[in-house]
């Protein structure tokens, strides 16, 4: 079976002109139509934290997603009809050293994490990212102690990017950061965002004797986030929303804040929210430390 390429390669044949992709080669290739293929099942073994472990790589779908890590795939699986609507994806692709392979819509749904797949599905490496790594030059960290979602924790990367953190680090016990639905909720940045994983929660000590005050993020603390000096280097602690913090994550910080909840009556109503969700409060408080950061106060941080 070969791609269907009508009109193809001579629209696109001008655009690629100097580049390394030869659509020709593609249209011509032979699709793979058996989720047996070799190839398909070490990928699909990806979807799977054992497999991401031991292999190294994950799984990336969808052109959005692909296009944000074009330069790091290693592999890409692509539809016939993504490839026609899609050719200067995959010319960066293969630029960047890609080896693309067509497949049917079938055998991409045995890759695919989606109901509907988007005609794509990639593979890219984990970069190893130590907390030594990021520690030292660091002022603004985003960690998570046992967050088990993985939809929140790909938001919350996604939030931690855009408020200028220089890492997320996840306490061994979090969800893995590379799980599909994580990855899709990032948005993209974890390809960019640099992530620690599998950190033992008695190395947060770590962070304190590197400069970072720590702060522990308690709905039930006697501390208001206002309170307390965000200019400094700040590591922002974060449990789970089920089981909160671990002991050992709390002994480990400096102080517990709580973001203080609107109670104020107001044309006759009166909040009634107890706190916020677990991205909602990492967004609140990731911006605060941004805004402080950008620009300095001369608060004095409060005592535990």
């Amino acid at each position: 079976m070969a791609i269907a390429h009508e009109g193809l390669e001579e629209a696109a044949a001008a655009d690629l002109e100097g580049s390394a992709f030869d659509v020709r080669a593609l249209v011509n290739a032979p699709v793979i139509t058996s989720a047996a293929n070799s190839s398909i099942k070490a990928a699909a073994k990806l979807a799977a934290r054992k497999g991401r472990r031991d292999e190294g790589m994950f799984l990336v779908e969808g052109p959005q997603a692909v296009s944000e890590a074009v330069d790091q795939l290693v592999e890409l699986f692509i539809t016939p009809q993504a490839v026609h609507e899609h050719v200067h994806l995959l010319r960066d692709a293969a630029d960047a050293g890609s080896r693309i392979r067509t497949v049917t819509p079938e055998v991409l749904r045995a890759l695919a994490d989606t109901v509907t797949p988007q005609g794509m599905v990639g593979v890219a490496p984990i970069r190893q990212v130590s907390l030594a790594d990021v520690v030292s030059t660091a002022r603004f960290l985003v960690v998570l102690d046992g967050v088990s979602d993985p939809g929140n924790a790909g938001t919350i990367v996604r939030t931690a990017d855009a408020a200028g953190a220089d890492a997320v680090v996840f306490v061994r016990g979090s969800v893995d950061p590379y799980n599909p639905k994580a990855v899709r909720a990032s948005t993209g940045s974890v390809f960019h965002l640099p992530l620690v994983t599998g950190v033992d929660p008695e190395e947060l000590h770590t962070l304190a004797d590197a400069g970072l005050q720590l702060l522990a993020a308690d709905v039930h603390a006697s501390v208001p986030l206002d309170e307390v000096d965000l200019s400094v280097p700040t590591a922002l602690v974060f449990g789970g929303e089920a089981a909160g913090l671990s002991s050992v994550a709390v002994e480990a910080c400096s102080v517990s804040v709580h973001i203080p909840i609107a109670t104020t009556q107001r044309d006759g109503y009166s909040g009634h929210a107890e706190s916020l969700n677990l991205a909602a409060a990492v967004a609140v408080m990731a911006y605060s430390v941004n805004s402080a950061q950008s620009h300095p106060s001369t608060k004095t941080p409060p005592t535990p």
